[in-house]
């Protein structure tokens, strides 16, 4: 699909020929590779990238697609017009010159597309996301030296944002930001290496000097607190349900117990009594120490 999607810009600036695409197929196909794309530049530049701006971005460019091909340099216009020219005349059948001689007319007729696809042709159609993931790249450079100098800042607030100071100095704080927080520890989720397309937020919150993991560090991690006594992982959801409603043990599911902000070391094996049903119906996030 995506190969059709470049020889329809091809064709339709050679003038040759149109190549008819099924437009929101293309486009679904195109935003899949982009986000792929995105996903492992945030990756490469350890960033989280907010979605709403990449996509933004994309859907911006898609739209200019074809007029951001025709107005690119000579070069890129060339190689795309030439490969798609090679392509169009793979349909006009060689005749003798006694057939040509009998009638002016040309047939144009079915053809099989080359298996192997111009690297060179399929990069010069997507030129413009190429500029847009360096723009993307540019904009994660930028955020990576800006939180390299202005790194994220404690806050250091009462646990009933009372009025009342902290008796522990904000040096103390600092000297907790370099350690894992408990909730950290017992899952394997370190919230400082988690990136992706994901909007940004505070991986920590300080109550009095405590370090805690924020909720939406909490919830991106991928866990939620079931009735403010488990810490249960989201995928493992519906296992749990399947548990309870079979009254069988039929996978093993590990939970860890909370007690008010603090998550207990030791996970523990689910059983169809580990939960009730109104258990599992309140499910909420909160900070973690």
């Amino acid at each position: 699909m995506l190969f059709e999607f470049c020889m329809s810009i091809g064709g339709q600036i050679s003038k040759t020929q149109i190549v008819r695409v099924h437009t929101e197929l293309v486009h679904a196909d195109v935003l899949v590779v982009y986000l792929s794309l995105v996903g492992l530049l945030s990756s490469l530049f350890r960033e989280r990238i907010d979605p709403s701006v990449a996509i933004f971005l994309f859907e911006v460019i898609y739209s200019k697609h074809l007029s951001l091909v025709a107005s690119a340099s000579a070069v890129i216009r060339k190689e795309v017009v030439k490969y798609s020219d090679i392509v169009f005349r793979l349909g006009v059948p060689k005749v003798s010159s006694a057939v040509a001689k009998m009638a002016p007319f040309r047939l144009w007729t079915a053809f099989q597309i080359p298996l192997e696809k111009d690297g060179t042709f399929l990069f010069a159609s997507f030129f413009p996301y190429a500029i847009l993931l360096s723009i993307i790249a540019g904009f994660a450079l930028l955020h990576k030296i800006y939180r390299h100098f202005f790194p994220e800042k404690n806050r250091q607030r009462s646990s009933v944002m009372s009025r009342e100071r902290s008796s522990i100095s904000e040096k103390t704080a600092l000297d907790l930001k370099g350690n894992l927080t408990n909730f950290e520890i017992s899952t394997g989720a370190e919230l400082q290496t988690r990136f992706g397309i994901i909007s940004d937020y505070n991986n920590y919150v300080y109550f009095k000097g405590m370090k805690f993991a924020s909720v939406d560090g909490v919830y991106c991690s991928g866990y939620v607190i079931a009735n403010g006594k488990m810490l249960v992982s989201v995928k493992h959801l519906l296992s749990v349900v399947m548990i309870k409603a079979t009254r069988s043990r039929f996978a093993n599911v590990y939970v860890y117990e909370v007690e008010g902000n603090t998550v207990k070391d030791t996970a523990r094996l689910v059983y169809p009594e580990t939960f009730t049903w109104s258990d599992l119906w309140y499910l909420n996030v909160t900070v973690l120490l």
